[in-house]
């Protein structure tokens, strides 16, 4: 095999092995979704949300997921009530 067949060969495969990893994230990487739950201090605050939801607590997780993404210097409290707030806002909209 040259030189330049080997560097294809592992340029594709970085790239596949790169292609696998954003999928895993952009998916939810349900591993990691696992390790990352966060519990609000005030148990009501979680109780809520999932009423808003109609039940649906793991929708319920994923919007304190992204909101913790985005501000991750936040407590885990701050991230139930601004998912509640959000979710409160955009139906009466």
């Amino acid at each position: 095999m040259s030189g330049a067949a080997i560097a294809i060969s592992l340029l594709l495969c970085l790239g596949l092995f790169l292609w696998m990893q954003r999928r895993t994230l952009s998916m939810g990487g349900q591993n990691l979704r696992d390790n990352r739950k966060i519990r609000p201090q005030h148990p009501q605050l979680e109780r809520k949300l999932v009423k808003l939801l109609g039940g649906n607590q793991k929708a319920a997780n994923r919007l304190v997921e992204q909101s913790q993404l985005r501000h991750p210097d936040k407590s885990a409290d701050w991230h139930w009530e601004k998912a509640i707030y959000d979710l409160e806002r955009d139906r009466w909209r």
